[in-house]
This record gives C-alpha cells, structure tokens and sequence, in this order.
C-alpha cells in the first residue's frame, strides 16, 4: 500500500466523547489520501476500547488508522510520537474535540501541488454554543502571537522529525516551533480557507500568565525580543486584561466572548 500524503494526528486523554467528534469529522473528507492515528495518554474512561472499534469503521471506510496507548510528559510529546508514528508528507494536529470545518477542507488543500513546506488557513472558534471566523493574521506577528490556528496547519513532516515540539515549553511548543519556522525562512502558503473548528477554552486559553511568560521566554531564546514603547503598551494592556479577569471573573469573560461571537 503506498504511504498516505496526509498523516491526520489526535493526541487525547480521558477525552473519549471529544474524541468521538473529531472522527466523525474527519470520515466524511472527501479527499481520501490520508491516514488517521491517534496518541492517548493512558485515558481510563473507555478511550481505548472505543478506538477498537475505530479499527473496523475505518477499514470499512478504506482509510488507514493506527492508535497508541501509554503514558506521555504532556500534550507536545504526544505529538511528537505521533509525528515518529506517522507515514505521510503532511501532518496536520486535531485534538480530541477539533473538527474540520466541513468535509472538502483537505480537498481544497491536497487538490493540487504545492513547494510549500507549511500550509495553513483560517479557524472558526467556538464558545457557550457561538461561532466566528478568525482569519490567519499576518505571519510576522508570529513574533508576538500565533499568527494562525496550530489545528489549521499543515505541516511538512520533515521539518518536525529534523525539530520536534521542545516539550520545555508547556503552553506554546506550537507557537516556538512556527516562529523558529518563520526565522528559519521556511517557506509558508497561505490559503483563504477555513480548516478547523476549535474551542477556545483550551489548556493555552486557560493558563494565559504560564503562556505569556512561555512567550517571553522563547522570544529571547530565538533572538527577537526587543524592549521597545510597542512591547510596554502589550505588557500593559495584557496585565490590565488580567487584572480585570481577577476582579470579575468568569462571568466576564463569558461576556466578552459572547459578544465577539455574535
């Protein structure tokens, strides 16, 4: 059998309901060159005897699946044993309870050839119930943020082998690994198309001083921390932010949300 173009990776743990929805995204693609595998870590609510039962629906759907089972040092090392498991050019990261935003997204990718070592497009997030397109943002703000969804990029398989995700960085080995891609010059193609349905309420979204001070630390390490008025007002407004989460709390937040959501 040749090997798949595509390698699609879900790491997950004690995640089996989420899990359950990111499958019954990715079966229905129209575009079939891919492979699914999936890396748990260890879950005990029935995780396991559920990706058993993949192995038959996948056959019957005439699309590789592969699954592991053990223990790992958190999210970003579960990806890289995925990235050591996978057989395709391509890799592109769901997490138990990402989608793809409908079934011709690989398609529209994989349809015609590209030089492009990453690939990435937009992302709707989701949040109570609400939606929203977030278009890519240009890729020289990878120096501040994530320019881009890490569910709506495709990654060349061989950039991730050569530098996996440092699992040093808890929050934002993501984040660390498309700007060393963008210092590095590698070549990024961008398409106006969206590729993923995440929540946004994820473990980054839910650890903000732990990923901003991740931020910090990786701008220094690759060399692009620059002490500047631009960066005071960013710190400021990022502690004010805070600050005010701390005072209101939650129900706050949930406000904001919903109304950029509407």
């Amino acid at each position: 059998m040749p090997a798949p173009v595509l390698s699609i990776i879900t790491v997950c743990f004690n995640a089996r309901e989420e899990l359950r929805r990111t499958v019954e995204s990715v079966l229905p693609q129209t575009w079939r060159q891919f492979e699914y595998l999936v890396v748990d870590g260890d879950s005990a609510d029935g995780t396991k005897p559920y990706l058993e039962t993949c192995r038959e629906t996948f056959s019957s759907a005439g699309l590789p699946f592969r699954y592991l089972c053990e223990p790992d040092r958190g999210i970003y090392d579960a990806m890289n044993k995925g990235t050591r498991m996978a057989r395709g050019a391509w890799l592109l990261f769901l997490n138990a309870g990402d989608l793809l935003a409908d079934s011709s997204v690989l398609e529209q990718f994989f349809s015609e050839r590209t030089d492009a070592q990453i690939l990435y497009g937009d992302a709707l997030c989701t949040y109570q119930g609400r939606r929203k397109l977030y278009p890519a943002l240009p890729l020289p703000q990878l120096v501040h943020d994530m320019a881009f969804c890490h569910q709506s990029a495709f990654i060349r398989r061989e950039l991730l082998l050569a530098q996996p995700y440092d699992i040093r960085y808890r929050t934002g080995a993501d984040h660390h690994f498309f700007l060393s891609m963008y210092l590095q010059q590698k070549s990024f193609a961008y398409r106006p198309v969206p590729v993923c349905i995440y929540e946004i309420s994820g473990y980054s979204d839910t650890h903000k001083l732990a990923a901003h001070r991740e931020l910090h630390r990786m701008q220094k390490e690759l060399g692009v921390f620059r002490f500047s008025t631009g960066w005071l007002l960013r710190e400021c407004r990022f502690y004010l932010v805070q600050g005010i989460k701390a005072v209101f709390g939650q129900r706050l937040t949930d406000f904001v949300r919903r109304h950029r959501l509407r």
